[in-house]
Parts: structure tokens; sequence; C-alpha cells
């Protein structure tokens, strides 16, 4: 009996609070409790992880080790990511059978990227380069595990599985990183870091998948058109990957790998930053997929301007303690300190990336384009022109100016619809 009045409580308190938040605060505390513990669990880690990578792996391996999972971003670009986001609308809309169908379809492109990663460490090979050139076989190996098997996250999502995503997702990144973190005490080879760490997580997701797929059976229903609109979504997300990775590969092409390293512990903590934004995502989607357009259009800017002034604190906040946390946790990588207090600066725009994932839900294709071209095409422009006279510097100021291209661009989109 307690405990039933207590949660009449926090539903009501929970009911009367929406006015303020201006959001379903109900959906949120069901769904998204989960997301946050697996978020928290999946920051601790990471966190873990890469005081491990700072301590015990030299700066250029490091940089190496990210060049490498940069060029693999590029690579999986053949494992068509927009047919994860299809996936998230089509079961949220009752169309089980297109997690399969799109896990099969993932399977099959991915094998683009294998011959591409193959042909890679030929490449590498001719120019003398065997650690590299082994690095590219290994991923030509499981890269089509690695990427078709993350979608059952997907598949979960939208059938608004989050407990069970989260337990999933959870348990694949401690293993991964209590493997990672023993395989750095024992050897300082990218070679066997690259296999640890591309095998762990292909095996764990083909396992996870096969599990769901049996665990939660689907029905027989099927919109043929989702994927279908999954692959548009991978072209439309093209330009967008490659200027996520174009940073990272520039500077290592002009600056070397430890300038690369320096700016990968300067961006770490932002990353960190983002991942409970990017739940509030995750239980986005599936919402706006089921929700009418006059709705939507009418309450997310109210919700997004409030989070932008909550960002501003969180800024604030972070710059003051960044030098701190530096000299606590990552001492051997002091000279990222300025970098990362400038990066942060781009988190004001994280928002805006709520109003696209409205246009995703509302299959505004054309919209889409229309964003996923112009700025993606104009931040690679300015690292080309910026990243070999100005080095970390000039990444930063592309990003953000690219930023703010992308808000005026998806405001106006949004406008639109």
């Amino acid at each position: 009996m307690i405990i039933k009045n207590l949660k009449n409580k926090i539903y009501k308190t929970l009911k009367n609070t929406e006015k303020l938040t201006g959001t379903d605060n109900v959906y949120i505390a069901k769904h998204g409790s989960y997301l946050t513990v697996g978020n928290i669990i999946s920051i601790i880690t990471a966190f873990i992880l890469s005081i491990a990578f700072a301590r015990l792996l030299p700066k250029e391996t490091y940089g190496e080790y990210k060049y490498i999972l940069s060029i693999f971003g590029l690579l999986a670009l053949s494992s068509l990511s927009g047919i994860n986001t299809a996936i998230v609308r089509g079961v949220a809309m009752g169309f089980d059978s297109v997690f399969k169908n799109g896990l099969l379809v993932k399977l099959k492109w991915s094998l683009l990227g294998s011959i591409a990663s193959i042909c890679l460490a030929i490449y590498f090979l001719i120019i003398g380069n065997s650690i590299f050139a082994i690095s590219f076989l290994i991923i030509s190996i499981f890269l089509p595990f690695f990427k078709a098997g993350e979608a059952y996250q997907f598949y979960l999502s939208g059938k608004k599985l989050f407990k069970k995503k989260t337990t999933y997702t959870t348990i694949s990144q401690i293993l991964s990183t209590i493997l990672l973190i023993i395989t750095l005490f024992l050897t300082k080879s990218l070679i066997i870091l690259i296999f640890v760490y591309f095998a762990s997580y292909s095996i764990l997701r083909i396992l996870f998948s096969i599990l769901t797929i049996n665990k939660y059976p689907s029905n027989k229903k099927n919109d043929p058109e989702t994927i279908s609109y999954g692959k548009h979504l991978s072209a439309i997300q093209i330009l967008g990957l490659i200027a996520n990775e174009a940073d990272k590969i520039l500077l290592f092409f002009f600056l070397g790998p430890i300038q690369l390293a320096i700016y990968s512990f300067a961006a770490l903590p932002i990353q960190h930053i983002q991942s409970p934004f990017q739940t509030i995502q995750e239980l986005a989607l599936p919402k706006f997929s089921t929700q009418e357009n006059g709705k939507i259009k009418k309450t997310l800017p109210k919700k997004l301007f409030k989070s932008i002034f909550f960002i501003s604190i969180i800024i604030i906040i972070y710059i003051f303690i960044a030098p701190y946390f530096f000299k606590i946790f990552y001492p051997q990588y002091l000279e990222s300190i300025f970098y990362s207090q400038l990066l942060s600066l781009t988190l004001l725009v994280f928002p805006m990336s709520m109003m696209l994932l409205a246009l995703l839900a509302k299959k505004k294709t054309k919209e889409l384009y229309k964003i996923s071209i112009i700025n993606p095409i104009f931040q690679i422009l300015l690292l080309i022109l910026l990243v070999p006279s100005f080095g970390i510097i000039g990444i930063i100021i592309a990003k953000i100016i690219s930023q703010i291209l992308y808000f005026f661009t998806t405001l106006y989109s949004f406008k639109k619809i």
C-alpha cells in the first residue's frame, strides 16, 4: 500500500511539472531511467578506459589507434547506418519484420566495406607499413558483424524495450572495456588492440542479436518503404559522417599521431557531456514517429530554447573545472585543456539535433538532404583550408562556424514541417 501511494505521488508530481518542462515527464521517467543508468555506466566504463589509454599507451600509438578507427568510420559507410533509424521508426509503427530485413541488408552491404578495407591493407603493405596493413585486414573480417550486429539495439528501441536494450549494450561495453584494459597492461601492440576491440564487440553484438530474435519474436508485418527509407537516410548521412571523421584524418595527415592524440583527449569530455542528450534523442524518435506534426512544431522549439540555457550553464562550469579535471585524470595530456574548453562551445547547438530528429521521424527527405549536403560540405571545406595552417585550432574554428550554419538551416527546415 505504501509503495502504491508513493507511485501515485510520483506520477502526480511528474504530471504537474509537465507544464513547466513542456515534456511528457511520465514517459521519460518510465523509459528514460533505464537509458540513464545505461548511460552512466557507459560514461564510467569509457572514462576508465580513457585513463588506461592515457597512462599506459604512448601518445603516438594512441594517435595511430584513433586514426585507424577514423578510417574505419569511413569504411563503415557501406553498412547503411540510416537503416538503424528506419528500424526504430518502422518497429515503433508496428512493422516488426523490418528488423530482420534491415539486419540482412546491413550485413550484405557491409561486405563492400570489407573489400575496401582489404584494398587499404594492400596499399599499406606496398608502402611498407605492415602494422596498418594487418590492422585493416582485421577490420575487413569483423566489419560486417560489428555494424550489422548493432541492429538489435534499434529493434528494442522501436519496441520501447529500453531496459533490455540497456542491459545488452551495457554488458557488451563492460566486457569489451575489461578486455581492452587487460590488453593494455599486457602489450602496447596496436595490432592486438585493434583485434581485441573489433573481435569483442562483434562477437557480443552477434550473440545479443541472436538472443533478441529468439526472445522477442517479431510479427510478420512489413513495410516495404522502410528499407528504402533507410537507404535514403544512409545516403543523407554520408557527407555528415565523412565530416565527422575528416578532422581526425586531416590532423593525422598534416601534423601526425601525437597531435591527433592531444585533440582526441580534448574532445573526450565533450563527448561524455553529450551522452545524456543522446538518451533523450533515443526516447524521442519512437515518440515523434507516432505524434502529429502540429504538436511537434508547437511544443518542441520551447523545450529546445530552455535546454540551450541549461547547456550554457554546463559549459561555464566545464570551462572552470577542465584544468583540474585534466591534471587529476589525464596529466599526460595537459596540452588538451585549452582545446577542450573551446570545444565545449559546440554543445550550444546540440539541442538543434532534436529538430533534425523530428524531420527524420516524419520522413521529410527533401529537407534532410538539404541539411546533410550544405552543412557537411561547408565543414569539410573549412577543415581542408584551416587544418594545414592552424592544426587543432583550425578544427575548432571550422566546427563552431559550421555549427552556426547547422543551427539556421535546421531551424529553417523544421519551420516548414
